[in-house]
């Protein structure tokens, strides 16, 4: 998105919550943290340096970007090239290690909502057609190949081999619905790559009241229950935490322990 848009939607938005003249601390946090990000790219370009890598996209740098949003700011999260977060990073990781095992390359894909990162990652893996699909055609930042509503997606029972869902669930208010279109379109032996946003800690997930007029309004707070909300007699759902990679390759790849995905695989 255009710097000019970007900050019309968030700095200039009297509904945003780094308004600049209703949230004025937020609004300089945000400034701050897009300064922070040009110095480091200066700083790149003239001293070099290659202690950080992006495994998306192979990026090799001094350090990740700061990611600049009106409802938090967070140091060291953002490659500046293909704009993968950490958790798309961890995730690149576990796609990885599935397709290096014995399983079989997966042939039909259903992306949904993808970023350029996502985008990126599956493109680069040898895998089979991704069908991208998002809610809304006029927004093009996921570049969707098909429009569809998850509560009720038209696609056939069994479509898809691999499903890719990061960080959609977390604003659908039907999240029971959603989660059985994710069952009901994946093929018996298919799996169904997940994240949202979780909070560490917190013991059961809160439905919250969205804004409408808040671009980035969510409308769950997940906590340590999102894998039994996940649970259905036609799948098996694993939780995968970033702890289970070495300090040393997180450091590196700049991916904070408390990252996590779920994967769901559903029962042939």
């Amino acid at each position: 998105m255009p710097a000019w848009s970007y900050a019309r939607r968030t700095l200039f938005n009297r509904h945003s919550r780094a308004c600049l003249w209703k949230h004025p601390l937020q609004a300089a946090r945000m400034i701050a943290g897009a300064g922070h990000n040009y110095a480091l790219g200066l700083g790149e370009r003239l001293l070099g340096g290659r202690s950080r890598e992006c495994p998306v996209c192979r990026w090799q740098g001094r350090r990740f970007r700061t990611y600049v949003a009106p409802e938090d700011i967070v140091p060291n999260c953002i490659c500046p090239r293909c704009g993968s977060f950490d958790r798309q990073r961890h995730l690149a990781f576990g796609m990885r290690e599935e397709l290096a095992g014995k399983s079989p390359v997966p042939r039909t894909l259903l992306g949904l909502s993808l970023s350029p990162a996502m985008n990126y990652l599956i493109a680069h893996e040898g895998l089979g057609r991704c069908f991208r699909s998002d809610y809304d055609r006029a927004d093009r930042r996921h570049e969707p190949d098909v429009i569809a509503d998850l509560r009720c997606a038209g696609f056939g029972a069994g479509s898809f081999d691999w499903i890719v869902c990061s960080h959609v669930l977390d604003y659908i208010p039907e999240f029971d619905a959603a989660v059985d279109e994710l069952v009901r379109v994946l093929h018996p032996g298919g799996q169904a790559w997940i994240q949202v946003a979780y909070q560490k800690g917190l013991a059961r997930s809160e439905r919250l009241t969205r804004d409408p007029r808040d671009f980035d309004a969510h409308a769950w707070r997940f906590g340590d229950d999102f894998t039994s909300l996940l649970r259905r007699p036609a799948w098996d759902v694993t939780a995968v935490s970033a702890t289970t990679l070495d300090p040393q390759v997180r450091r590196r790849h700049g991916i904070h322990p408390i990252e996590r995905y779920w994967v769901g695989r559903k029962i042939a």
